[in-house]
């Protein structure tokens, strides 16, 4: 079950950084996850061959490898150990050659400034074929569980496939294609530098690029291709600002890049529905990020508030942010007190319509929504359901605190969890009208409700509005800052 680690593989880890983030010219390249899995596909976008330059990172290995289809995967997996025991985390220069670790890049802001620190991990020298067989010991041994880590492996060999040949690598590898192919199965294209990497017990595909291309492929996913174009400025310093506040959390650091492609971050689709506007409002707006004190700003954003965007502190359980407390969208709603049942009541009823906006938009101005009692009952665990009770709503009405009584209670102090037990609500700002084998819902908004409103944002665009009013206005007290990058 337990196996020491390969005396060649250690010196690979003490030797060889495993690094994602890179600051070159100025400029923030990050790597984006596209795919990751025990095997990998690419394939070409068109019916034309891609042509692949693949190089081993750590060695002149470089060959070009042409086909429609690429398939990648473990060589000698059952060999590979994939999991150990994290003994520490120390600053470079602390640890001598004869002890088992790697380096990494965290990203760290300092004095007003983004900076990459390198550190040292420290494993055990033992490692596992499996995260089971590491449970399984370290449940015998006393271990923390917490210690269990993915090994970043490096000269991990994987196998090319293109169908007519075969190719052998020692990751990680560094990839280029000039023209667009196919990840995971998305009919996306993506072109330009990709990393392979072998991170426990899989390979995970990165691509490689500026935080300003990033920007790009993430705003038209997150407002609409078609939105104005300080509207899609407004998403940019937002999205960038959001990108650097998220880098900063070193989530995704053990899985071996910087920034996921779907919702846990932002979403990125590559140049998908790129257009000359998207590029502009990028262009415009390079290296733009919101600080607040000599600190990055959290920049969150959502689809729709539905008169009033709510405060952090609320929706989150969390310190209070002065940026992020909360606003006005809709002038109509001002005079009502929508964390009261009435005003929210009142607000709910209001039916609203907006001629300019999209269909997507009008969709979250008023909605309604349904889900059985027994359906719900399932959702939380209980046999039935004899009452429901909101206990609570932030400035913008969402629900944030909710008891529901059947053969038992059950409390629900997140809005997120609320949506989630009542059928993936677009938000937690409703109320029910009706309550009997069926309940019925009347809602308005869509998304958390924290920071920037997108809908809210189109329609100050369309008003004539420009970016920094917009963004000072659901972000106020913070500035437009360019200068934050350490070399």
């Amino acid at each position: 079950m337990q196996k020491k680690l390969l005396l060649w593989l250690l010196l690979a880890l003490l030797l060889l950084p495993l690094t994602a983030a890179e600051i070159k010219d100025n400029t923030l390249y990050l790597e984006v996850l596209l795919s990751e899995g025990k095997s990998l596909n690419i394939k070409s976008r068109d019916s034309n061959p891609a042509l692949l330059t693949i190089k081993e990172v750590n060695s002149p290995i470089e060959r070009q490898i042409q086909g429609n289809s690429f398939s990648i995967s473990f060589m000698n997996r059952d060999k590979l150990p994939f999991w150990g025991f994290l003994n520490c985390i120390e600053p470079i220069g602390i640890h001598t050659m004869d002890e088992e670790n790697v380096i990494r890049q965290t990203i760290v802001w300092e004095d007003g400034k983004l900076r990459l620190k390198n550190e040292r991990m420290v494993f055990e020298p033992i490692s596992f074929g499996n995260r089971d067989e590491a449970l399984l010991y370290a449940s015998e041994t006393g271990i923390p569980a917490q210690q269990i880590r993915a090994i970043p492996m490096i000269n991990a060999t994987v196998k090319i496939c293109t169908g007519a040949d075969d190719y052998y690598f020692e990751t990680p590898l560094h990839i280029k294609s000039e023209k667009d192919i196919q990840v995971g199965g998305l009919n996306l294209g993506f072109c330009g530098e990709f990393i392979l990497k072998a991170m426990g017990e899989k390979l995970v595909l990165t691509q490689y690029l500026s935080l300003e291309d990033y920007v790009g492929g993430v705003i038209q996913n997150e407002i609409g291709s078609s939105a104005p174009l300080e509207a899609l400025k407004t998403q940019a310093v937002a999205a960038r600002t959001h990108a650097i506040k998220l880098l900063l959390y070193n989530r995704h650091t053990p899985d071996g890049y910087d920034l996921c492609n779907g919702t846990h971050c932002q979403v990125y689709k590559g140049q998908y529905l790129s257009n000359a506007n998207i590029r502009t409002a990028v262009s415009e707006t390079a290296g733009e990020v919101l600080t607040l004190d000599g600190l990055i700003a959290d920049a969150t954003y959502h689809s729709s508030c539905g008169g009033k965007t709510d405060s952090s502190a609320n929706i989150w359980r969390s310190t209070p942010l002065d940026h992020l407390m909360g606003v006005t969208c809709i002038s109509d709603c001002d005079s009502l007190d929508l964390s009261t049942a009435s005003g929210a009541k009142a607000w709910l009823n209001t039916s609203l319509s907006d001629p300019e906006a999209s269909s997507w938009e009008r969709a979250t101005l008023n909605w309604s929504r349904q889900i059985s009692r027994s359906k719900l009952a399932k959702n939380l665990g209980l046999k039935s359901i004899s009452k429901i009770e909101v206990l609570k709503r932030g400035n913008s009405g969402r629900v944030i605190l909710m008891k529901i009584t059947g053969n038992k209670t059950v409390t629900l102090n997140s809005e997120y969890k609320i949506r989630q037990v009542f059928g993936n609500l677009p938000s937690s700002f409703f109320y029910i009208t009706s309550f009997g084998s069926t309940i019925s819902l009347k809602g308005k908004g869509s998304g958390h409700g924290v920071g920037m409103c997108q809908v809210g944002a189109l329609r100050l665009a369309r008003n004539g509005w420009q970016y920094p009013q917009i963004l000072e206005k659901y972000y106020p007290g913070t500035t437009i800052s360019r200068d934050w990058i350490e070399q």
